[in-house]
């Protein structure tokens, strides 16, 4: 007789239901952010910068509103600020999607990466590389990590890599800037993530891990149903819990997103309004450094500007020491992570990174 092969029971099927739909739903995601936004939108802002094409401003690269150089004040405030929001519209949503997605994984799936915090920061910083995320943007998906009880340095280490480790963007630094000033640049980064960030970690957790305060009080709100061990949930079951764990993971993540994104959007545009860029870059001096340095780390910017802009500063004759300043500090950190560090993690670090970049920025400017 024919040697007969047993059907496979449908209950061990049942077990992948949750990871299967899970990865499905991140692949899709990625892949529809990467190659109908992201990358298109990468590559011709590396063709805008060889062809030296200008950008709008150091907070935005497009103008969707535009007003006259002498409307008044509050006209430009206002334009400066729905640009802003335009050029970070698309970033932010994905941002805020999978950073949704990463909380609901981890709340499933816990993240089990290690004890050593600096390789887990590199860890993290090899994962963020190709995503293509600015800084800003990237705060939802290290929320994600966070809020999901996973390690701060993994999420830092995506934070600062996503935004700078890009390949594009990479490519777009050493073509665009002098040798120097790229290699500076990336020496700085690599310290960060793999020295900077871990060892602020470690001595910082000598009391206890950061952002257990956070992590417990959203574990409260939102309890894990694991599947039972007997795999006898339905796909419309299984779906539709999903579908409600991530559905609030979302709101979590958007309600303060929203907030700090118009706050973001204004406190930029009035100082892209307010402050005398002109006189202030005419000439590098110990003062005018002072002023710019922490304006230049305040300030939050999409992908790739932190290239476009000095590059275009190069073009026009600035300074070298502020196209170092901006190479070095724009876009690389900003008030976005910052607040993120301040209410989720730990404010002793938020402060310590703002301090880290605005000493090395000044110190940049004044060296080359």
């Amino acid at each position: 007789m024919p040697a007969v092969t047993p059907p496979r029971p449908r209950g061990r099927l049942r077990c992948y239901y949750r990871p299967a739909l899970l990865v499905a739903f991140g692949l899709g995601l990625a892949c529809l952010f990467w190659f109908a936004s992201r990358y298109p939108s990468l590559l011709r802002k590396a063709e805008h910068t060889r062809d030296g094409v200008p950008v709008a401003t150091m907070a935005y690269g497009g103008e969707a509103v535009k007003v006259a150089a002498d409307a008044p004040a509050w006209q430009r405030v206002g334009a400066a600020a729905v640009n802003w929001l335009d050029g970070m519209k698309v970033g932010m949503t994905f941002g805020v999607l999978f950073g949704a997605l990463l909380h609901t994984v981890l709340r499933y799936y816990p993240l089990k990466i290690g004890d050593n915090l600096y390789l887990n920061s590199v860890k993290g910083a090899l994962v963020g590389a190709p995503m293509g995320v600015c800084a800003n943007c990237a705060v939802p998906l290290a929320c994600g990590v966070t809020r999901g009880r996973g390690r701060v340095e993994v999420a830092l280490g995506f934070l600062f890599s996503s935004p700078n480790f890009n390949p594009i963007v990479l490519a777009m630094t050493f073509t665009a800037l002098p040798p120097g000033m790229a290699v500076t640049k990336y020496a700085v980064l690599v310290l960060v993530i793999a020295v900077v960030v871990p060892g602020l970690v470690r001595w910082l957790e000598r009391g206890r891990p950061l952002g257990n305060e956070t992590a417990d009080k959203v574990a409260a709100e939102c309890p894990v149903r694991l599947p039972p061990p007997d795999c006898e949930d339905r796909l419309g079951t299984v779906l539709r819990e999903l579908a409600g764990d991530y559905a609030r993971h979302v709101w979590m993540l958007l309600r303060p997103t929203l907030v700090l994104m118009l706050l973001a959007s204004v406190v930029s545009a009035a100082l892209l309004t307010f402050v005398p860029w002109h006189e202030l870059l005419a000439e590098v001096t110990p003062l005018k450094l002072a002023v710019v340095t922490p304006i230049s780390v305040f300030m939050p910017v999409p992908i790739a500007l932190d290239v476009m802009f000095p590059a275009q500063l190069q073009a026009q004759g600035v300074p070298a020491g502020y196209v170092m300043l901006f190479a070095m500090t724009l876009g690389t950190f900003s008030i976005v992570p910052a607040v993120y560090l301040w209410r989720e993690v730990s404010r002793r670090l938020a402060v310590l990174l703002l301090g880290f970049f605005t000493a090395v920025g000044y110190l940049c400017g004044l060296i080359f």
